[in-house]
């Protein structure tokens, strides 16, 4: 039996699933205040309908909350310093302007020039960030600096510390230092978060294993994921994509685009071969590179209970749809008017009061046509929706070629059809559907997808490893360690060695066994003089993400 928790910025959705069923399914409005009571709610909801948990082997939350956070620019600021080492020019490249420090790291991981702490000393001491990232160009090959500049933060009183080389083993200064900056932003957040959770469902007497979905469609144990709170970004999509997945879906033979409808946030995502599109450079957050892995998804500030606002320019009405969230909708008992009452009125959904949306719309637009105004304010929605598709598109048609498939294929995706799921899905898709010509799917399931996808999602965990020959080392950015090479030494020694350390963790965390795959993998020889002198070996690892089995959509109604 599993259980999962997806807590969104409007709902709390819990599912409750045995054998490939769902057994039960609810809905509790989020209480921002105390998520505790929210958590409680839906999972007493869905308890009453499929019984005691008494087999409830594991439970997984995801949860919008950090991804709502950032895209509302709701977060304080953390501390960031970094030693990029000569010729670099990192000029907005990163979320804050960062204290730079002389230092660095060649190539090999050779330190070149030590640290000058003393500017980190006197920029620490008027910075009011509890949370700090320190991040070193070429920092994964040589980590050194960076502990050295955590260190002396931790020493002056910082709270945590997030390091660039723990955060990716990845080569990319930019997209590691990025991830471990917004690690540091949403730590203090998502340790409340995941404080309360652990606290609701211990309420409840389950015992079993809990986990926080990651943004690459993966989970790890609460623990494990405070280590590194930037894989919380994102996990509302995830889910989303991994429910869809779970529910059957997608068409396989038609590309198509998922869009998961919530209260405050919209999460679009590409789909070929009935399989998620990964983005191959990692998340982008906030317009800024990371080097979390994720699906090709955005999440925008767009959802059934956003804001709706309008500016008269020379006499014509232009309409705004979020970003802030003020739900929920008038037709409901919410005090303003939201894109879901403009939604009721257009004629494109009927829930709640449909006249209490009417009179709330009327305030916004006095002596006005509702439904023709309704129309307009839909339309605006739609056209940001599409806005950001569009950009999407381009983007992933900017990508570089990887393989032979894509060279004769081609990297261009054309989508054929929209799938829908979240409570706001039906009447935005709708919409969006009829503007871009597009069949549209709603499958059984969809108001409790997020909640599917977690409850079903694999255990997973990466790792990367760095061997150089001619040093006569490994090292493992991830556990910190640089340890001797084994002899002989090769690609497949290299893979048995980070296969080893992966299922050493697994043990750690009590995740269950199964299938590792490698992620990325390069191979250089170096040369000194005119003579080849030995390898260097870089790695990627994973145990596979996913999903552990597909089940059919919940036949009841949604406990509410």
């Amino acid at each position: 039996m599993l259980l999962g928790l997806d807590v969104g910025g409007t709902f709390t959705d819990a599912v409750i699933i045995e054998k490939g069923q769902v057994l039960a399914q609810a809905k509790a409005p989020t209480t921002h205040a105390d998520v505790l009571e929210g958590i409680l709610n839906a999972l007493d909801k869905a308890t009453a309908l499929a019984g005691q948990l008494k087999n409830l082997e594991r439970a997984v939350i995801s949860s919008t909350i950090v991804t709502n956070a950032l895209a509302e620019g709701k977060l304080p600021p953390a501390f960031l310093a970094v030693c990029c080492g000569p010729g670099m020019n990192t000029a907005g490249k990163f979320p804050v302007a960062p204290l730079q420090l002389k230092g660095c790291v060649d190539h090999r991981g050779k330190i070149t020039a030590p640290i000058d702490l003393a500017p980190l000393a006197r920029a620490n001491s008027i910075a009011p960030a509890a949370n700090a990232a320190v991040s070193c160009k070429f920092g994964v090959r040589q980590p050194l600096l960076e502990r050295q500049m955590a260190q002396a933060l931790l020493q002056a009183g910082r709270r945590k510390v997030f390091l660039g080389s723990e955060a990716s083993g990845e080569l990319n200064f930019i997209r590691r230092t990025n991830s471990a900056y917004f690690s540091a932003q949403v730590c203090d957040l998502f340790r409340t978060f995941c404080s309360r959770a652990e606290k609701a469902l211990a309420e409840r007497q389950i015992k079993a294993p809990v986990h926080i979905l990651k943004a690459d469609g993966g989970t790890l144990p609460l623990a494990a994921a405070l280590e590194q709170p930037v894989e919380a970004v994102f996990t509302g999509p995830a889910a989303s994509v991994l429910g869809i997945e779970a529910l059957g879906a997608v068409d396989e033979e038609r590309p198509g685009i998922s869009l998961d409808v919530g209260g405050t946030t919209t999460d679009i995502a590409f789909w070929q071969g009935g399989r998620p599109l990964a983005a191959r450079r990692g998340a982008v957050i906030n317009g800024y590179n990371t080097a979390v892995r994720s699906f090709h998804m955005r999440s925008i500030p767009l959802g059934g209970d956003s804001k709706l606002s309008v500016s008269l320019v020379n006499g014509e009405r232009f309409y705004f749809v979020g970003p802030q969230r003020v739900g929920p909708a008038a037709a409901v008992g919410g005090e303003a008017a939201t894109l879901g009452d403009a939604l009721i009125a257009a004629g494109y959904i009927s829930f709640g009061d449909a006249a209490r949306s009417h009179k709330a719309l009327a305030a916004l637009c006095p002596g006005l046509d509702i439904k023709e105004e309704a129309k307009k304010i839909v339309a605006t929605a739609v056209a940001k929706l599409r806005g950001v598709i569009d950009e999407m598109l381009a983007e992933w048609a900017r990508q570089p070629v990887y393989t032979v498939d894509d060279i004769v294929k081609g990297t261009e995706f054309r989508p054929r059809q929209l799938i829908g799921v979240g409570g706001g899905s039906l009447g935005l898709i709708k919409a969006l559907g009829e503007a871009m010509d597009l069949p549209v799917s709603i499958p059984q399931g969809a108001m409790v997808a997020n909640a599917i996808g977690a409850a079903l999602a694999r255990p997973t965990l990466s790792a990367g490893l760095r061997a150089d020959t001619t040093e006569g080392h490994y090292i493992i950015p991830e556990s910190g360690e640089r340890k001797p090479l084994p002899r002989p030494f090769n690609r497949k020694a290299a893979e048995e060695l980070l296969d080893r350390w992966l299922h050493e963790q697994v043990a750690t965390w009590q995740l269950a066994e199964q299938e590792t795959e490698v992620i990325s993998a390069e191979h250089f020889r170096t040369i000194h003089g005119y003579y080849d002198t030995g390898d260097i070996f870089d790695l990627r690892m994973q145990l596979k993400p996913g999903i552990l089995q597909k089940v059919a959509g919940f036949s009841g109604e949604v406990a509410l």
